[in-house]
């Protein structure tokens, strides 16, 4: 976050405790100390925060100095959501010392609908297209927490709960499938709750644009995945003569309903018989497992697939760190 102090407070006594506790996470890296807004910065210098004769005081003197330096180039590329710690909070993004503490102190939450498989995906999506927010959540003490509570329905209970609970809003960024069947589908219902739930809340929400978080990969994680087995080899090239709009909706996990004896959506309506019968039954439950794949030109790839969908998720994502 962007985390302004105002002067008032650190010429507070009382408030100086709350203020070394936030400097901790800015020298931390989890944050970045604000000083844009100070017409003559060198005037903070002589707050009793900043002052002070101590150990403590010397570090606080310092990171002004290096904050005010960087803020020179308004360098926020990474830490956008903006909070100001003042004693009289009279906006949503202003807060008290103890409370900025609460929110400076707590991990960045993105809720998933499964940890290891959409958690999975968010990494490496991350890790692949941007860097900066990758070696943020990769520093020590864990700035960045991936939590899930087993499903979507359980989903808008719990962010009603963090939002409930405290007297601001938490950084939390939840993500989901969005389960469509085909272009211009409509999300599942569970997706259109949870959707209304963040709405309500405020809550940076991104519901997948493609049916799930399967349907991003590229061919080269695909192919990757257990390499040597020539039966995966077939319903992957198979897949790979799908049209975008196929592979945005086909169910990477389960394929097609047993009993049923072709696609039904118009979607699929020119699938060869033979294409047809290499994807009946998908690429099976454990087709996450491809997001842990090594391979080549995975960024070009991802690119592809994407469809502007991965690099609006990220965006949502940088809007709170």
């Amino acid at each position: 976050m962007r985390i302004e102090i105002d002067r008032a407070v650190a010429n507070d006594p009382e408030a100086h405790n709350w203020l070394d506790r936030i400097l901790a996470k800015i020298d931390d890296g989890w944050h970045i100390w604000d000083t844009t807004s100070h017409s003559d910065p060198r005037a903070f210098e002589y707050t009793a925060w900043v002052e002070g004769t101590g150990r403590a005081e010397i570090r606080v003197r310092e990171l002004h100095i290096a904050s005010v330096q960087r803020n020179a180039w308004q360098d926020f590329e990474l830490h956008n959501r903006y909070v100001r710690v003042t004693a009289n909070p009279a906006e949503p993004n202003e807060l008290t010392p103890e409370n900025a503490v609460r929110l400076a102190e707590k991990p960045l939450c993105i809720l998933v609908e499964n940890r290891e498989s959409d958690g999975g995906f968010v990494k490496r999506i991350i890790k692949e297209l941007n860097k900066a927010l990758w070696a943020y959540i990769e520093q020590p003490g864990q700035p960045v927490d991936f939590d899930s509570l087993g499903g979507i329905g359980q989903m808008p209970g719990a962010v009603q709960d963090r939002c409930e609970e405290i007297p601001f809003r938490p950084r939390l960024v939840v993500i989901a499938d969005s389960d469509r069947q085909k272009p211009g589908g409509d999300e599942s219902k569970a997706a259109q709750i949870l959707r209304a739930s963040c709405e309500h809340f405020g809550v940076p929400c991104w519901i997948l644009a493609k049916r799930a978080s399967e349907n991003y990969l590229p061919r080269s994680l695909l192919s990757a995945w257990n390499r040597t087995n020539y039966r995966h080899s077939k319903p992957v090239d198979a897949w790979d003569q799908l049209t975008d709009d196929q592979k945005d909706y086909y169910n990477m996990k389960s394929g097609w309903p047993e009993k049923q004896c072709e696609p039904s959506d118009d979607l699929f309506a020119n699938l060869l018989p033979a294409d047809y019968q290499k994807l009946f039954n998908g690429f099976g439950k454990k087709v996450h497992q491809c997001w842990q794949q090594t391979a080549d030109d995975v960024f070009r790839q991802l690119q592809e697939r994407s469809r502007g969908d991965l690099e609006h998720g990220i965006c949502l994502i940088l809007k709170e760190v």
